[in-house]
């Protein structure tokens, strides 16, 4: 027979009705899950975190207090509360995005408990000996970890903490070093020795080659001799000095069409849209073989009664280099009576030439049969050959390419005055006219107030007492405003700002008599300031 439990009274409906054995952790389940969603909608978690141990002692220590309301909780859960139920939401609703809330009664507050920290991340190390592991790193594995370091290179050389040698320092040094006479006669034993392989360079050349020589030392003096004793008497040559700064292919061209008298009414093909296109097809078609030229075209393509030889004194310069440069000369060396004599001195400059443009042989038209576009194939069909001389840089070094803002360890050329003529040309070709004519004014005042005494005619650098010949700078306004270079101040601090800038133009705040004031000149030497007016005769004063 069933015992009879204890009776319940009767459930009540309505909001005051609610009895005091409603589950509670029902609804604190369901403001929990609530409270989860808000979480989860601004961007953080409010759920708990619970220490298992904690959780225990904080359920024992419950029990001995005697409460029975979790018990009876337990007993209604599978109870709802009703529709009309209304719940507080819990204190951390608060900080979310649904504004304010009135906090629980302490009563169904849960209790604080403590959470879990995290632990820190540690990174890969390998295991010891002996360690158990189903995964174990491998020294390959390491070896990636090692490479993905950042490596601690410094970009310091002990050639930039050494100033450049002015060309009076390197020409007594030079003539020093010759004095010595052991380097002088390995020069010349050298140069004798390349003289006895002239004859087998002439027959590569005729067999359709082309020469790239390489070596340590200036070959110059080498293949000038070559040019001179042999390839003279063969035909026409033409010398390109690559080392000269600024030689770009378009100098080569007009070079070639200059000495040569090449006829500029040469039909040129569809194909040839540029200026520099049309130039070096003139060349190329003013050397074709005379039998590939059938005979009622000759009258309107004229031949060259010799061959060429185009000498290039390093090839590698940078106005060369370019893939438009390379393409306009593999287009001259495919001539069959065009033969290309090159010597580079950058390690890797034979980079710079694919296998195709390497091994391509010239062109071969059959007799009659030049159309008046030339062949798709190009290339060099270069042969290396190593001319090592010892011989000194000399020319090479003096036409060196310096920019006049160029860093002197770690120090730019504005502070120290390291500048150089080719700096200066440099700085003349992208000025505007109005700067030209500024520049030219303080030039030609300057070489007008140089002394007497040739140790006041080298380049002075910036110092913070001025020399001698250096210009006032309200003069130098006032003329420039006179002869309507420069009539308002602003134009005319623009103007010096970019020459300053630059290092061309330098100032000091006293002169060599101790008068204060804004002295403006500019670091060259005599002979350097009167080359400099001459490339300037077109500009205006």
């Amino acid at each position: 027979m069933p015992v009879a439990g204890p009776s319940r009274p009767p459930r009540r409906t309505g909001k005051d009705s609610m009895p005091r054995d409603v589950d509670e952790d029902m609804v604190q389940g369901e403001e929990t899950s609530a409270s989860h969603l808000v979480s989860f909608l601004t961007g953080y978690d409010s759920r708990h975190q619970v220490d298992p141990e904690h959780d225990a002692q904080t359920s024992d220590e419950d029990r001995n207090d005697g409460s029975e309301d979790e018990f009876e909780d337990d007993l209604d859960d599978d109870d709802e509360p009703d529709d009309s139920t209304t719940t507080t939401p819990t204190k951390r609703a608060k900080t979310g995005l649904v504004g304010t809330a009135t906090p629980r009664s302490a009563r169904s507050t849960p209790s604080r408990r403590k959470a879990t920290p995290r632990k820190a991340m540690t990174p890969l190390q390998l295991p010891k000996e002996g360690d158990p592991g189903f995964i174990r790193p491998s020294k390959a594995d390491m070896y990636f970890f090692d490479m993905l370091r950042s490596s601690r290179t410094s970009g310091n050389s002990y050639s930039a903490l050494v100033r450049p040698l002015s060309q009076a320092l390197y020409e007594r040094y030079a003539t020093k070093a010759r004095s010595l006479g052991k380097s002088k006669e390995i020069v010349e034993d050298l140069r004798q020795e390349y003289k006895t392989r002239y004859e087998q360079w002439e027959e590569e050349l005729d067999q359709g080659f082309s020469l790239l020589c390489y070596g340590f030392g200036s070959k110059r003096r080498v293949l000038n001799d070559l040019v001179k004793e042999r390839l003279s008497k063969r035909g026409h040559c033409v010398v390109i000095n690559g080392h000269f700064p600024g030689t770009a292919i378009r100098d080569v061209l007009a070079q070639i069409e200059d000495n040569l008298g090449i006829p500029q009414d040469t039909p040129a093909p569809a194909a040839a849209i540029t200026p520099l296109e049309r130039s070096a097809f003139r060349t190329y078609a003013y050397f074709l073989p005379d039998t590939a030229i059938s005979a009622n075209r000759k009258r309107s393509w004229p031949i060259s009664p010799a061959p060429m030889y185009l000498i290039i004194h390093n090839i590698d310069a940078p106005g060369l280099r370019s893939p438009r440069s390379l393409g306009i000369l593999s287009l001259l060396a495919s001539s069959p009576r065009i033969h290309l004599i090159a010597s580079f001195d950058h390690l890797h400059t034979p980079l710079l030439f694919s296998s195709t443009l390497t091994d391509t042989p010239p062109h071969d038209y059959p007799p009659g049969s030049w159309e008046g576009t030339p062949l798709a194939s190009r290339g060099f069909n270069w042969i290396y050959h190593n001319v090592t001389t010892y011989d000194d840089y000399d020319l090479e070094l003096t036409y060196q390419r310096l920019s006049a803002s160029s860093s002197i360890g770690g120090i730019t050329s504005s502070s120290v005055g390291g500048i150089s003529e080719e700096g200066a040309l440099q700085i003349l070709r992208s000025v505007p006219p109005m700067a030209l004519r500024l520049l030219k004014l303080l030039l030609t005042r300057q070489l007008s107030a140089l002394p007497p005494q040739p140790s006041a005619h080298t380049a002075y650098p910036a110092s913070v007492v001025a020399p001698v010949f250096a210009i006032d700078n309200d003069i130098l306004q006032r003329l420039s405003r006179e002869k309507f270079i420069a009539r308002e101040e602003e134009r005319y601090n623009a103007l010096m700002g970019e020459f300053k800038d630059h290092g061309l133009v330098v100032e000091a705040a006293a002169d060599s008599e101790g008068r204060t004031g804004r002295w403006v000149w500019v670091p060259l030497g005599k002979a350097a300031i009167e080359r400099v007016l001459e490339t300037m005769s077109e500009v205006e004063v």
